[in-house]
């Protein structure tokens, strides 16, 4: 998961320069002010003044209308825009920069009720100007305080910024002078680690504010449902690498770098004092492992160090770290993941620094010195996401293998970012096979589900729940060795997904549907239906999309980011779409209303990416719809079958490019077949 810099900042948006477009809801001491719907960094004036501040530890000089950002620390260093007052609003962010670091990604940070949180909004990399540009969307929690959309960037290297700004997305909601939501009694919701005590540990991942929080609803949450923690950033590579006293003196810390557990302490504390076990998440990750520690005298203006260098820089951090936490917490920390996402999303190994500094075995030589340098009674584990799918199965498979047989692993952890699309058979076919193979037990990590965009979201997000968790009842019962799961977050809004609702407790910590299904799944019954529930409705109505009217009824896929343009297909408009962190977040079309049948998808569809297509947005397989070779500004005509099984809560289908440039549909047909 990313993080961004810790950093309290209150911001005052009203009568500040370069505000643009204001609400016109009247000014009063308990009631709305005035807020504007636009706030554009001025790179002439200082920081605040400006309508901008120093995001982290880092130095910004403003030069020609232009803030040059150096001596960035850490990858998650940059700049900020406040905009504290578009809490429970939908913001799009925007900014052109420039810079060495392969990308830059536009985030998303807030307080809820005394924690931090942080959600990323859009990436994106340098076009052949050496110019990024980077738009996206996002949705500002209506509890949130102290909202900031920040730039960082993949790597240390210096950024400039040329342009940056926030503006509501749609009709703006003022909720100035609005208190938050009061929060629930959590002690009165029956416990889940108490219920799965049969079965497996029931854990949570938190940021250490939810321990250092005035607030103690958080923790009694925590403490009531839960019986093992995941620190979220606190035991990361870059919370834990000394900067300053690495840089400071590189000859002394050359082959053992300088490390702090600053950030950690608080969570430790905590966990060791209530005697809740952790999981120590994590030792070696290609992200938030800051570059400069790849580097010959800790300089990435230098040049990179070699393989003997850095396998004992490796040696030498995993030996500090994990028996630094023994010796101050004995027996609190139970499980590391060694090794974080190494495989890569297009198959092989992800190429990273490890990689090419050490080589493909870094993976190897890693668990390898956990196993010598650990405490023997801790289980050592490597961790991924989509670890479901068939072919990423195999690549981790192949890349562990070496390390079981050596007798170097305890665990496979799987992250299980998920949504109700996802085939439960399938994703436990996929722990056996670990399990089978590698002769290891398993930990579900970092489970998250994803509301479906359905006519009652909640409702069918907590029958998911029920499912999967029947399915992992089941496989553990069959001998699956399923020792725990960990879901991802505290609550909705403290998610790094916020906007998708993936957790089990609402933002006011009452139990959701989610909650429920997890219970039903080992108690019996149903998840009540809401009182507001809707039957799903079948309609075989087709599709139709031409954008002459300069309307559109589907929507972005993540971050992406549509507009009807000039230029179409056989008339005049057409939809262009751009932006979004990764070439997926394409433009999205719900489908549902035609569950049960067989459709039939036709288009026309140009972009320069070599190849475009129409898949269908189910967790862990996305099958294609259509695919057609492009690469031109030529039109190229698509069409595809696809049939949605009966009991599907919902489905979307999108469009999408194998390459982040953009593209641009016309004459979408969507109609039943069968």
């Amino acid at each position: 998961m990313k993080k961004g810099f810790i950093k309290l900042v209150a911001a005052a948006l009203a009568g500040m320069c370069l505000l643009s477009g204001c609400n016109s809801l009247p000014n009063g001491s308990n009631g709305p002010v005035e807020v504007p719907t636009t706030i554009k960094a001025d790179f002439t004036q200082k920081e605040k003044k400006g309508n901008w501040i120093k995001y982290g530890d880092c130095k910004v000089t403003l030069k020609d209308g232009t803030a040059v950002i150096t001596d960035r620390t850490a990858s998650n260093t940059g700049i900020a825009i406040p905009c504290e007052n578009y809490r429970g609003n939908t913001v799009k962010a925007y900014v052109k920069a420039s810079s060495a670091n392969d990308s830059m990604t536009l985030s998303l940070k807030y307080e809820f009720y005394g924690n931090v949180s942080y959600v990323n909004i859009a990436a994106g990399q340098a076009d052949e100007a050496g110019i990024t540009e980077i738009t996206g969307t996002i949705q500002i929690p209506d509890n949130a305080q102290n909202a900031m959309v920040y730039l960082e960037a993949s790597d240390v290297r210096d950024i400039t910024v040329s342009e940056m700004e926030v503006s509501i997305e749609g009709e703006f909601n003022n909720l100035t002078g609005t208190p938050v939501e009061s929060l629930e009694d959590p002690s009165k919701t029956a416990s889940l680690a108490a219920a799965y005590a049969d079965y497996f540990k029931f854990g949570v991942a938190s940021p250490a504010t939810v321990m250092t929080n005035k607030n103690d609803s958080f923790r009694k949450l925590l403490k009531t449902q839960f019986n093992s923690v995941t620190p979220e950033n606190e035991l990361k590579p870059d919370s834990v690498l000394d900067a300053a006293k690495c840089k400071a003196d590189p000859a002394k810390y050359n082959e053992a770098p300088a490390i702090h557990f600053d950030a950690a302490k608080p969570i430790l504390d905590y966990c060791k004092k209530n005697n809740i076990p952790m999981r120590g998440h994590t030792l070696v990750w290609y992200s938030q492992t800051p570059s400069w520690f790849f580097y010959e005298n800790y300089d990435v203006n230098g040049q990179l160090a070699s393989r003997e260098l850095m396998l004992k820089r490796m040696e030498s951090y995993i030996d500090q770290v994990t028996n630094w936490c023994e010796k101050n917490y004995p027996g609190v920390i139970y499980a590391w993941d060694v090794v974080n996402e190494a495989a890569a999303d297009d198959g092989g190994m992800r190429d990273c620094y490890w990689k090419q500094v050490i080589g493909d075995d870094y993976v190897e030589k890693a668990f390898e010195f956990a196993r010598k340098h650990a405490p023997s009674n801790v289980q050592l584990f490597y961790n991924d996401y989509n670890e479901y799918q068939t072919s990423k199965q195999e690549d981790i498979l192949t890349m562990l293998k070496p390390v079981a047989a050596a007798g170097n692993i305890d665990g496979m952890g799987m992250q299980s970012h998920i949504s109700s699309g996802l085939n439960v058979d399938n994703y436990i076919a996929a722990a056996k096979r670990y399990a089978d193979e590698l002769g290891v037990v398993i930990h579900i990590t970092e489970l998250d589900v994803t509301a479906p965009k359905s006519l009652n979201p909640m409702y069918d997000q907590g029958v998911y729940m029920k499912k999967f968790f029947e399915a992992v009842i089941a496989a553990d019962k069959a001998g699956v060795p399923i020792e725990c799961v960990t879901v991802w977050g505290l609550t909705d809004d403290m998610s790094w997904k916020s906007s998708t609702k993936p957790l089990l407790f609402y933002g006011n910590l009452s139990p959701k549907p989610a909650y429920e299904g997890v219970m039903c799944a080992l108690n019996g019954g149903e998840v009540t239906k809401p009182a507001d529930y809707q039957e799903p409705k079948t309609d075989s109505t087709p599709f139709v999309e031409d954008y002459e009217d300069q309307k559109k009824i589907g929507g972005p896929r993540y971050s992406s980011v549509q507009k009807i343009v000039k230029g179409g297909y056989e008339s005049d408009y057409c939809l262009e779409n751009s932006e979004g962190y990764a070439e997926y977040d394409g433009y999205s079309i719900d489908v549902t209303n035609y569950v049960g049948h067989t459709i039939k998808v036709t288009f026309a569809i140009k972009s320069k990416a070599p190849t475009c297509k129409c898949t269908a947005d189910i967790d862990g397989t996305w099958p294609t719809i259509a695919e057609v070779q492009t690469g031109s500004d030529e039109w190229v005509l698509g069409e595809g079958q696809y049939t949605i099984e009966e009991g599907t809560p919902s489905l979307t289908i999108y469009f999408e490019s194998v390459d982040m440039n953009p593209f641009y549909l016309d004459n979408v047909k969507i109609e039943v077949v069968d």
